[in-house]
């Protein structure tokens, strides 16, 4: 089973589509997001995103992405600890 680092991620929200429905928020199994003022779904918890993505899976309107860092970073990372 391959092991999860978390906090690599990145949180994008496209606020041209999101209409702060709460639902990422609600889906997030490590309580990554929060609502902001406005309601609209941003990240104070960023090191805790596993990369489940269930918040993107369940945005009726796919205003909301994980993105993980390139496959080179995460290769460099590895060798690092290693060493």
């Amino acid at each position: 089973m391959a092991q999860v680092t978390p906090g690599i991620y990145e949180v994008q929200v496209d606020k041209n589509y999101c209409k702060a429905c709460g639902l990422c928020v609600a889906w997030c199994p490590q309580d990554v997001l929060a609502d902001d003022d406005e309601g609209y779904p941003f990240a104070p918890h960023l090191e805790k995103c596993i990369n489940c993505k269930l918040c993107e899976r369940h945005c009726p309107d796919f205003a909301i992405e994980i993105i993980a860092p390139s496959e080179v970073l995460v290769i460099e990372d590895i060798l690092a600890e290693g060493a």
